[in-house]
């Protein structure tokens, strides 16, 4: 617990993927919300600029490059006023480039987790170590932990991520959207079944959208394929148009990746496909979020009558509307 209202709060999460950010981001809001009248600073990964752009959680954001240490030095020099209190959040690994930035921040307090957890020396020079919660929490939940030391105790409602104005407005409404891509290809589930999937769901008179990322390799055209027509492609946004999107969509169905966390994240009626992952840990947070799991953990194993199970109340209105990854306070 922080005894005195800190005034500067400076908050690192300098970790590049888009979904373990958007994990966090309960974290980073609780902490918002506890000390109002702060100026915080959220720092995080170049790749994650676009996507904290516009949001309300930090009065500003700091993008540092800790892929190159030159950058990590820069970032430090720049570093302005010295903050009362730095959060180093980590979870499953420990960058030793964001401990460096979260010490050389000269702050008062410095709050994470015990570095010893990973093995590694205290880079960040805490002056208070968090014991790494027990077990296998939610992934949202593990950031609340560091949140609740610093006096943060309530976990905010969803939705965890706001589409712009000009997003929405540009958004088709009630569209279907399918993501048979991801970055790891141990992650993506087979896209004949994808097409089995829409083939479903436009027999149902849903409009139905494939996504495609820069590193999902022509799943789409596979998709296609076997679907044995045209389906419209969603190839080349931004982040908040993505947000909009998935904001004014009737359903998300993907596999295990950025995307996927996005579309929970905005409160759309989301399903992700689960492998190897279990979604006990890592499913988005949001209150219409659904995973779909085989008994025995193997992506293949998963049928389209599997998602569609999932997927069909949340269409319908009859799916319930608990948050994921833990409960919260109820004087939020």
């Amino acid at each position: 617990m922080v005894d005195d209202a800190p005034r500067r709060i400076h908050l690192y999460r300098p970790h590049n993927q888009l979904g373990d950010l958007l994990l966090n981001v309960p974290a980073i809001r609780a902490v918002r919300e506890r000390y109002p009248l702060a100026r915080i600073t959220l720092v995080v990964g170049a790749q994650n600029a676009a996507a904290v752009a516009g949001q309300a959680w930090a009065d500003e954001t700091r993008v540092v490059d800790t892929q190159n240490f030159l950058g990590t030095l820069l970032a430090a020099a720049r570093r302005g006023p010295r903050p009362d209190l730095s959060i180093y959040f980590s979870t499953v690994s420990y960058s030793r480039s964001g401990a460096l930035l979260a010490a050389w921040s000269g702050a008062s307090a410095r709050v994470g987790f015990d570095p010893s957890r990973w093995g590694e020396r205290d880079g960040a020079r805490l002056t208070r170590a968090i014991p790494f919660p027990e077990g296998a929490p939610h992934q949202s939940e593990i950031s609340m932990a560091l949140a609740r030391a610093v006096g943060a105790e309530c976990r905010p409602p969803p939705p965890y991520y706001v589409a712009e104005r000009s997003a929405l407005e540009r958004a088709p409404e009630g569209a279907v959207y399918l993501h048979p891509g991801a970055g790891k290809r141990k992650n993506r589930w087979p896209a004949e079944r994808f097409a089995v999937l829409a083939r479903e769901l436009r027999s149902r008179g849903r409009e139905v959208w494939l996504l495609e990322g820069p590193q999902d390799d022509g799943t789409a055209d596979a998709v296609r394929a076997a679907f044995g027509g045209p389906l419209p492609g969603v190839r080349g946004e931004t982040i908040q148009q993505l947000a909009g999107r998935f904001a004014r969509a009737a359903l998300y169905v993907g596999n295990d990746t950025g995307p996927l966390h996005l579309a929970g994240a905005v409160g759309a009626p989301t399903v992700g496909i689960y492998g190897w992952t279990d979604p006990r840990e890592w499913a988005p947070v949001g209150r219409l979020v659904r995973a779909v799991r085989a008994a025995d953990a193997r992506l293949e194993s998963v049928t389209p009558n599997d998602v569609l199970e999932a997927a069909l109340p949340l269409l319908e209105g009859a799916a319930g509307n608990e948050p994921r990854g833990g409960e919260r306070c109820a004087s939020t």
